[in-house]
């Protein structure tokens, strides 16, 4: 058991990290495969980014889900702060990296493979989270309450939001993300079933109406079948 704990928390931990060993060759060969010719470069670049960015984020999702499988309370959080430090250090040292730079948000994918890195790491830790508040947004928004993690993460989702190259299913997800901490005024229909309010909210059924029971009249009379003359013998 202790084992299999151990095991959970490198899990979740390695998918808060930002490992860009495969990145960083497929950056070089990209790039010195086409010598001169930016358009292809930059194309080859977002291609790349959207490839390993699909794959980063089904381990985070996959993390998650982890994380809402134990049961209790008490761990659930102690992991959970770990993973969100892990999370803030790396946004932190790619809001360094980037602003130092002079990198402009919604300018696209930076030429250098440093600042890629940056813009990767920041984007891809900000999905991780964005997917920690939206599952577990009482445990999460405890964590992100008055404190510079709270600044840091609304840094991070405002740049991805500007973000031109992001698909349209994770510019909803930060959509949501923003509306789940009040960064925007909530649709009308917004709803987060994992919210603990939403979950012990007693669900509203539709009255169905009862049919009214109609009496049946019994004649007093004599019935030509005998009925009710055999019943009262």
């Amino acid at each position: 058991m202790a084992g299999h704990s151990k095991k959970l928390w490198l899990i979740l931990l390695f998918s808060a990290s930002i490992v860009r060993t495969d990145e960083t060759v497929a950056s070089k060969q990209s790039t010195e495969s086409a010598p001169g010719k930016q358009d292809d470069i930059n194309t080859n670049a977002v291609a790349l980014f959207e490839r390993l960015f699909q794959l980063k984020r089904n381990e985070q999702k996959d993390a998650v889900q982890r994380i809402l499988a134990i049961k209790s309370v008490e761990k659930q959080n102690k992991l959970l702060k770990l993973v969100i430090t892990k999370i803030m250090e790396v946004l932190v040292q790619s809001r360094i990296n980037l602003e130092s730079s002079g990198y402009l948000p919604g300018s696209g994918l930076p030429l250098t493979e440093s600042l890629r890195d940056a813009l990767s790491s920041m984007i891809e830790n900000t999905a991780f989270m964005g997917d920690l508040v939206l599952y577990l947004p009482d445990a999460t928004k405890a964590f992100l309450k008055d404190n510079e993690w709270n600044t840091i993460f609304k840094w991070s989702l405002s740049l991805c939001q500007e973000t031109a190259f992001l698909s349209n299913n994770t510019k909803k997800m930060l959509h949501l993300v923003a509306q789940e901490l009040n960064l925007i005024e909530r649709e009308p229909g917004y709803f987060n079933p994992y919210a603990e309010a939403n979950r012990r909210k007693p669900v509203d059924l539709p009255e169905i109406p009862q049919k009214k029971k109609v009496k049946k009249k019994i004649s007093k009379g004599p019935s030509l079948s005998g009925t009710r003359l055999k019943s009262e013998l």
